[in-house]
C-alpha cells in the first residue's frame, strides 16, 4: 500500500495545481485546434463556393454587368445558373430605376416564365443573339395567396437565350422594339 509522505493538504494542493495547469493547456489546445478549424472551413467555402455549383445554405453571390438597349444603359443582375434563374426576382419589394435582371441560357428555347412570388409589375425582353424578337409590357404580379396552378405562364414567340426583366413601362420609356441590339458590356 501507498502510504504519502509530508502532510496531505499540501500533497492535494500540488496535485491541485498540476490539475489545473493540465486543464488549462488542454483548453488552450482545444481553442486554438477549433480556431484552425473555422478558419479552414469557411476559408475553404469563400475561395471555393464559385466553383461549386451550389450549396443549400450559401446564396450565390449576384453579379451586375451594364447593357445598353437603344442607346439607353442599364445595371443588371446576371442570372445564369439554374439556381438564380428559378430564384429570379421573386421575393424583392421592387426594382432600382434602370435596372433589370438578365436570364442568360446555354441554348436557345422557348423558355416559360411566370410572376410567382413577384411584388411588382415587369416588362419581359425576350432576346435571341443580343437582338430584342419579342417583349411583353406591364405583366402585373399575382394577388397573395394565389394557387401556384393558376398563374399565368409566359413564353416568347420564337426561341430566345437571354430574357431581359425590367421594371413596367421601361420598354416604352426606352421606345425599345423588335430588331433593336442588346450590348453588355463587361
Amino acid at each position: 500500500m501507498w502510504k504519502p509522505i509530508g502532510k496531505p493538504g499540501k500533497i492535494k494542493e500540488g496535485f491541485g495545481k498540476v490539475a489545473k495547469f493540465a486543464t488549462l493547456i488542454d483548453m488552450k489546445k482545444f481553442i486554438f485546434q477549433t480556431i484552425v478549424l473555422l478558419v479552414v472551413v469557411f476559408g475553404g467555402l469563400t475561395f471555393y463556393t464559385s466553383k461549386i455549383p451550389f450549396i443549400p445554405f450559401i446564396q450565390p453571390t449576384a453579379t451586375f454587368k451594364q447593357m445598353t438597349v437603344n442607346g439607353n444603359t442599364l445595371k443588371v443582375e446576371i442570372a445564369d445558373s439554374k439556381e438564380k434563374r428559378n430564384k429570379g426576382l421573386s421575393g424583392r419589394d421592387s426594382l432600382a430605376t434602370d435596372s433589370g435582371m438578365l436570364f442568360i441560357f446555354d441554348k436557345a428555347d422557348k423558355y416559360p416564365f411566370w410572376m410567382k412570388g413577384l411584388k411588382f409589375p415587369l416588362d419581359f425582353i425576350w432576346i435571341r443573339n443580343n437582338i430584342v424578337v419579342d417583349f411583353l409590357q406591364n405583366i402585373q404580379f399575382p394577388q397573395t395567396g394565389r394557387q401556384d396552378s393558376t398563374l399565368t405562364v409566359y413564353a416568347p414567340k420564337v426561341p430566345i437565350d437571354m430574357v431581359l426583366e425590367v421594371n413596367a413601362g421601361l420598354i416604352k420609356q426606352f421606345n425599345i422594339k423588335e430588331g433593336d441590339v442588346i450590348k453588355i458590356i463587361d
